[in-house]
């Protein structure tokens, strides 16, 4: 019978098949799995018990949230990448990564990168949109290292955006220690090239961070009514309570987007997003 003494929790921080690697009481474990417990589908971030006489997993502890694309498991924060040049600045996909993050109840951050890349004009159109954003969701350049490292401290952040938006090289400058793979965009395809082979969660600055695989596409688990609820600027009273805002009589959201309240792109992403889950 194993002695209860020799079950300590620790947290899972890379997966790599069947070998797992858990962060216990500062201790680097490298552990393995047994039995049910291979079913249920470990992620990266899970809080587990482990017995360190045998490194095995005897029990996954409860989780807070979790995503499936990056497959990542109890963030408190959301480090959006996005890019303003290759890949070229997407506010369907921004839109899509914002709601997911809500939906999941998970704070989302907006990180701009490659500003210094595009011509006046360019810029000029994305700040004036990033300006709307701005009233509901905090906006970091990927320059403002000092601001982005105070949200990392105590908190478990993983990073999204497309291939190619600069993850691992905001990481980088994050911490220079780390040193991660980076790799120069493919401008015939218009995106970069996968530097990040597995999820992995890192100590950095106090806090947990994952460098993700970048991906170009996200999933969208989200149920159809309450998409709207990840929407912050739709925080309006209709006529009906179950209006979805779409073309039900007495919608505040349409009038507000006709009164220039709410971002007309981003109202239209809301609607494509509607048709996407449907």
């Amino acid at each position: 019978m194993k002695q209860q003494n020799s079950f300590k929790e620790g947290k899972i921080v890379k997966i790599n098949k069947d070998l797992y690697t858990v962060l216990c009481d500062e201790r680097v474990l490298s552990c393995y799995v047994r039995g049910k417990l291979k079913e249920d589908k470990l992620t990266v971030g899970d809080n587990v018990l482990v017995d360190v006489n045998s490194l095995t997993i005897e029990k996954q502890l409860p989780r807070k949230n979790s995503l499936i694309r990056p497959l990542v498991s109890n963030i408190d924060l959301l480090f959006i990448v996005v890019s303003t040049e290759v890949p070229a600045f997407s506010e369907y996909l921004l839109d899509k990564m914002l709601s997911l993050s809500i939906y999941n109840k998970i704070e989302p951050i907006i990180i701009v990168t490659k500003l210094d890349k595009i011509d006046y004009k360019s810029k000029k159109i994305i700040l004036k949109t990033l300006k709307y954003y701005k009233k509901y969701f905090k906006i970091y350049k990927n320059t403002s290292i000092r601001k982005i490292v105070k949200e990392i401290k105590g908190k478990t952040v993983a990073l999204c955006g497309q291939t190619g938006a600069g993850k691992s090289t905001l990481l980088n400058k994050i911490d220079k220690n780390l040193k991660l793979n980076t790799d120069e965009v493919s401008y015939s395809l218009g995106r970069g090239k996968h530097t990040t082979r597995l999820v992995e969660l890192m100590k950095v600055k106090g806090g947990f961070i994952a460098d993700t695989p970048g991906f170009s596409s996200l999933d969208l688990n989200i149920e159809r009514n309450e998409l709207k609820h990840t929407f912050p600027d739709f925080n309006y009273v209709c006529k009906y309570k179950s209006c979805n805002h779409v073309s039900e009589d007495g919608c505040e959201v349409i009038k507000a987007v006709k009164n220039g309240k709410i971002l007309k792109s981003r109202y239209e992403n809301y609607l494509k997003l509607l048709k996407e889950i449907s």
